[in-house]
């Protein structure tokens, strides 16, 4: 069935699955929501290791706050492993940008 919008026609969408180049980027690890928790865990990092001067502080801190929303998310949904692979990413650069500043 077709559904008309403003005089063109526009077809409803299928319930068939995208091809597979398209579903690798909704579902793996370059997913937004993923690269939300990478920029997020790069973010929180950074301003903890800029703040004690501690590549530590930043890789645990961001990664401390990211075990916490996915341990909340499993109450609500389920625990992402990928979204903490994520974090991981993001508090790894922030821990490493530290590193570099604190030369």
């Amino acid at each position: 069935m077709a559904l008309a919008f403003r005089g063109a026609a526009v077809a409803e969408p299928a319930n068939e699955l995208p091809p597979p180049q398209v579903r690798a980027w909704q579902t793996g690890l370059l997913r937004p929501d993923r690269m939300l928790h990478a920029g997020f865990a790069l973010s929180i990092g950074l301003s903890a290791g800029i703040a004690t001067r501690k590549p530590a502080a930043a890789l645990g801190g961001a990664m401390a706050l990211g075990l916490a929303k996915e341990l909340w998310d499993g109450r609500r949904r389920r625990f992402d492993v990928l979204d903490l692979c994520a974090d991981l990413v993001g508090a790894g650069i922030a821990s490493e940008v530290t590193d570099v500043i604190r030369r």
